[in-house]
């Protein structure tokens, strides 16, 4: 099982391509989510991760799915 250092890594890698993908700064999609930057780059620093609402309300804007293993859910990570 990946520790929780890897696994903010990873978050932030897909943050961060995701983001850019959709050709927006930090600053834009912070004020689309009502968020400020700096949590924005904490987030794709892997300093953080967002809540699980705003981690929905970023899948429903790039239009990808969130899956969350049940080893997660269960507490066990």
């Amino acid at each position: 099982m990946e520790n929780l250092e890897t696994v903010n890594r990873r978050i932030a890698r897909n943050l961060t391509r995701y983001r850019k993908a959709a050709g927006l700064t930090q600053a834009e999609l912070a004020q689309k989510i009502n968020y400020s930057d700096k949590s924005v780059s904490k987030w794709e620093s892997g300093n953080g991760v967002p809540d699980i609402y705003i981690f929905l309300r970023l899948a429903e804007l790039y239009g990808v799915a969130v899956a969350i293993r049940p080893e997660v859910m269960n507490g066990e990570m």
